[in-house]
Order: structure tokens, then sequence, then C-alpha cells
């Protein structure tokens, strides 16, 4: 009788052992599987973020592409290179002003609305010129679009293209606009040495000297935040 009750007994501390491990795998299975879903959940946030970030910022650029490709060349220099400058300019504003919207960094944030106010200016003084600028009768037949000018385009896009986005907009918008500051300067260049109004030689003078600075300031401030 009493081996009969010792089975009996050891036979439910048996179950009641089994079930407790079973309760306890169960418990830690559930927690690992919420860990994993909440891990996987912050990537995709982190991931759509960055995405979306990189998508901003192409398109800003793709978009001041399309519109230089589309520009419709005179043949006279210098009205090309204010009508072509004047939309560059604006595709520095808009990734600028997204680094103003989505940036965190004070000193880049900065960089940026100087940017803004600076080719804001440059722009209406370069539509203020071509208002009145008269392009000389012999660049009205055959003109044809400036090797220069298209080459340079064609440079911006492709180092703009290249460069390997990260996701953290301060230094994304930092890499862009090197590139995009570069091109500047070498139709600047360009300008200096094929144009002939006076006035806009000038303003390129300025946009090569403006903008060779802020490439520095932008190489600084990557190398000190990589």
């Amino acid at each position: 009788m009493k081996t009969k009750i010792f089975i009996s007994t050891a036979l439910l501390m048996s179950a009641y052992f089994l079930q407790s491990c079973g309760n306890s795998n169960t418990s830690a299975d559930k927690n690992v599987m919420d860990s994993s879903m909440t891990n996987m959940a912050q990537h995709d946030s982190m991931s759509s973020g960055k995405m979306e970030m990189d998508n901003g910022m192409m398109q800003s650029m793709s978009s001041s592409m399309d519109n230089m490709k589309n520009m419709k060349m005179t043949g006279d220099f210098d009205h090309d290179f204010a009508s072509m400058m004047m939309v560059h300019h604006q595709g520095a504003i808009d990734m600028a002003q997204m680094e103003i919207s989505k940036g965190s960094n004070a000193e880049m944030k900065s960089m940026a609305e100087k940017m803004v106010k600076a080719q804001q200016a440059e722009i209406t003084q370069f539509n203020n010129m071509l208002k009145d600028y008269k392009i000389p009768e012999i660049k009205k037949e055959g003109a044809e679009p400036h090797n220069e000018l298209a080459e340079g385009m064609d440079k911006m896009y492709a180092s703009m293209k290249g460069v390997a986005m990260t996701g953290n907009t301060d230094k994304d918008f930092a890499m862009m606009m090197i590139p995009h500051h570069e091109t500047a300067v070498t139709m600047a260049e360009n300008e200096i040495s094929h144009g002939k109004n006076l006035a806009l030689k000038k303003m390129a003078q300025k946009i090569i000297e403006d903008q060779t600075k802020e490439i520095k300031d932008l190489q600084d401030w990557l190398a000190k935040n990589k």
C-alpha cells in the first residue's frame, strides 16, 4: 500500500515538474519572439527613414538635373550660363532647405541657411540681368549648346549619383553639396574664360571664391564628423 502511494506521489510530482518546464519554455520562447519582433520593427523603421532620406536628396538632385537638361540653349555663353546657374542654384537651395528641415547638426544647418540666403540673392541678380539682356543677332541663328556647360552637368550628375548615402541628413547633405559646388565653380570658371558680359564675369568670380570656401568648410566638417 505504501509502495502504491509513493509511486502515485512520484508520478504527480513528475507531471507537475514537466508542466512547469513546458510553461517556462513557452514563456521564454514568447519573450525571445517579442524581442525579435521589436528589433525587426525598429530595423524596418530605421530602414524606412534612411530610404526616405536617400530618396528625398536624390529626387531633389534629379529634379534639378532634369530642369538643367531641358533648358533651351541660345548659343550665347553669358545668357546660357546665367540661365543654367539659376537652375543650379535652385537645386542647392532645395537640398539646403531639406537640411534645415530634417538635419540635426547646428553647424551644418547654419551653413545651409547661409547657402539659401546667398544663392537666392544671386538668383535675383541673374534674373534682373537677363531681363535687359540682348542676345547678339549672330548668336540667334545656328546656336549650339556649349559643350563646357553640358559636360559640367553630366559630371555633376555622375558624381552626386555616386555618393554613398548614409541616411544621416547632415552627412548626406554635406557629401552631396561638395560635387554640386564643384560644378558651380567649373561653370563659373568657364564663364570667365568664354563669357563677354563684365557683370556676369564678376558674379562668376564671386561664385568661385564663395563656393570654393564652402567646399573646404564641408570637407572639414565631414572630417570632424566621421
